[in-house]
C-alpha cells in the first residue's frame, strides 16, 4: 500500500470496510481453500495487516516530530541546542533503524511462513528429516514433485530473493560476525517496499505450490478409485 494510500485510511481501522483479513487479499486468495493454504492466508493477512499498521505508524511519527521541531515547542530553556539534538536523533533512528528493523522483521516472518507451509506440503514417507531443511532445499524437492505444474525456475527465483534477504537481515542484526560477509555486504535496503515484495513474493509462491498440492491431491483420490 502507498504512502498516499495509508493516509487516506488514517484512523481507520477497517479500511472503508476492510477487516484484517482482507489485507492480504491483494497478495493472496486460496483458489481451493485446502485447510493448508487457509492457514497460509490468515498469516499473510496478519503480515499485511501488521505491514500497513507499522508504515502508518512511522510515517505519522515523522510528521509529528518535523511539525514539532518546526514549532520549536520542544525546546527547554537554556537547553535549547541539546532539545535539537534530541529531537533530530530520534527522528533519524525511527525513519532508518527503525523502518529497516521492521521491514527486516516483516521479511523474516513471510519466509517462515512459507516455510511452514511447505512444510504441510511435505507429506510423504520420510518427508520429516526435510521439515528441517532450509528453504532452498523444500522448494526444490516440491518443484521436483509437481515437475508438470510447479515452474521450477520461477519458484527458485522467489525462494533466493527471500532467502538472501532473510539471511542479509540476521547477519546485520548480529553484526555480520562472518568474516566473509563482512568483506562482501549486501547492500539491500529494508524499507516499505521490501517488505512489500516479500509478501508478492511469497505470496506467488504460494500460487504455485497450490497448483501442485492440488494435482498431487487429485493424484491421490484417482488412485484411491482405482482397483485393479
Amino acid at each position: 500500500m502507498t504512502e498516499a494510500e495509508l493516509e487516506s485510511h488514517e484512523g481507520d481501522d477497517t479500511k472503508d470496510g476492510w477487516y484484517l483479513l482482507a489485507y492480504g487479499d491483494e497478495y493472496f486468495v486460496s483458489r481451493h481453500n485446502r485447510i493448508e493454504f487457509v492457514d497460509f492466508e490468515y498469516r499473510l493477512s496478519s503480515l499485511a495487516w501488521l505491514c500497513s499498521k507499522i508504515a502508518k505508524s512511522i510515517n505519522a511519527e515523522l510528521t509529528e516530530l518535523r511539525e514539532t521541531r518546526e514549532s520549536g515547542s520542544h525546546r527547554v530553556a537554556g537547553w535549547e541546542g541539546e532539545s535539537d539534538m534530541m529531537l533530530d536523533e530520534s527522528t533519524y533512528v525511527l525513519d532508518t533503524s527503525t523502518r529497516q528493523i521492521s521491514a527486516g522483521v516483516i521479511v523474516v516472518a513471510a519466509v517462515a511462513a512459507l516455510e511452514s507451509l511447505m512444510n504441510r506440503l511435505l507429506d510423504q514417507p520420510g518427508d520429516e528429516d526435510l521439515h528441517r531443511a532450509g528453504l532452498t532445499r523444500k522448494a526444490r524437492v516440491l518443484a521436483e514433485r509437481w515437475q508438470d505444474t510447479v515452474d521450477r525456475q520461477e519458484l527458485e527465483d522467489h525462494v533466493s530473493w527471500l532467502r538472501e534477504r532473510r539471511n542479509s537481515f540476521a547477519h546485520r542484526l548480529i553484526d555480520d560476525v562472518d568474516p566473509q560477509w563482512r568483506s562482501h555486504p549486501a547492500t539491500w535496503d529494508f524499507d516499505d517496499e521490501a517488505a512489500d515484495e516479500a509478501l508478492e513474493r511469497i505470496s506467488a509462491a504460494a500460487w504455485l505450490l497450490e497448483e501442485g498440492w492440488e494435482q498431487h491431491l487429485t493424484s491421490q483420490r484417482a488412485d484411491a478409485r482405482y482397483v485393479p
